[in-house]
């Protein structure tokens, strides 16, 4: 066979069309492969949603009830050691350091003997 250079351009030619063809169609192919298993990873991760949901409510639930159980929601205990704390914190803010109240006192000491 005697192939002319413009037969051997014709014929590279024509191999690189076909093999850019096949190309294409593998980028197709996992285009369409992407897209499903994108839909997949997002199901999936709505079920870890839904499923993390239902967790934390029971879990949550479950901590209500044992508190419960051990009558750690007594209103007359909670609001008495609410009331307690508001009182100390209360009296803390109002109290005279020794150290001031003594300081205080020599200053007035000290103006009395003047």
């Amino acid at each position: 066979m005697n192939w002319t250079m413009a037969d051997q351009i014709n014929q590279k030619d024509a191999d690189q069309d076909q093999q850019i063809a096949l190309l294409v169609h593998r980028i197709d192919d996992n285009e369409e492969l992407t897209e499903e298993l994108r839909l997949r990873v997002r199901k999936l991760e709505k079920w870890v949603w839904g499923a993390g949901a239902v967790i934390t409510a029971a879990i949550t639930l479950i901590g209500f009830i044992s508190a419960a159980d051990a009558k750690q929601f007594n209103d007359e205990k909670t609001v008495g050691i609410l009331v307690q704390k508001i009182r100390q914190y209360q009296f803390e803010q109002n109290m005279i350091q020794p150290n001031d109240a003594i300081d205080k006192a020599l200053k007035e000491l000290e103006l009395w003997e003047q």
